[in-house]
């Protein structure tokens, strides 16, 4: 019995190995015939052999195809938001090409969707052309960057970025106003004096040693 529990335990565990190790093989490892075409998602754009360098692509194409188009030169257009993380002579910028990138949820503009983008290496001196990045208080730049997108950036732990080598300034960005509301200063005025009648309660059960 002790045998049979032995072997069965062994079994499992090479099951659970095998189940997590296979899919990580090479796919010759794995039974597929080398050169086999990449798989292409057709509702998104993907590159071919007459594509010019430097092509207009969304984030969603760049995603959904993005081993067919890693390694080509494109152009990526969008809000710039967060800031600007300069390392040495290069620097990092998010750039969103999302249905808020014309107008923010914060700035008044319906929820139509999630936020995309895409990461940005480039030298710095380029990202410094950005006068304003989006956030709650600001709509950011919208920007257009060229150059060499990575489905899996070897020199970035392998993760998806464009190299870019250009910018352009294609609208500036700007303050976003927010009117205060009577409501929330209501709001606020009747914690603030709930929060004073529970200290003073506290304050009262101590003296009297409850």
């Amino acid at each position: 019995m002790r045998l049979v529990s032995r072997l069965f335990l062994g079994g499992t565990l090479w099951l659970t190995l095998l189940t997590l190790f296979v899919p990580m093989l090479p796919a010759t490892a794995r039974g597929q015939t080398p050169g086999q075409p990449l798989p292409v998602n057709p509702d998104y754009a993907f590159p071919n052999k007459e594509t010019p360098p430097g092509v207009d692509v969304n984030s969603a194409s760049l995603v959904e195809n993005a081993n067919l188009w890693n390694g080509h030169t494109v152009s990526f257009k969008g809000e710039a938001i967060g800031e600007a993380l300069i390392h040495g002579n290069m620097a990092w910028i998010h750039v969103n090409d999302d249905p808020y990138m014309d107008k923010s949820a914060a700035a008044g503009g319906a929820l139509t969707g999630y936020n995309s983008g895409h990461a940005i290496w480039l030298p710095a001196d380029l990202a410094r052309k950005i006068s304003v990045f989006g956030d709650y208080r600001h709509q950011g730049d919208i920007v257009k960057v060229t150059g060499v997108f990575n489905a899996a950036c070897p020199e970035h732990g392998g993760d998806m970025d464009i190299h870019a080598t250009s910018l352009t300034i294609l609208r500036s960005g700007y303050s976003i106003e927010h009117p205060a509301s009577a409501n929330r200063g209501l709001a606020a005025a009747g914690l603030f004096v709930l929060a004073g009648g529970l200290y003073g309660v506290r304050r009262r059960a101590k003296r009297q040693g409850l």
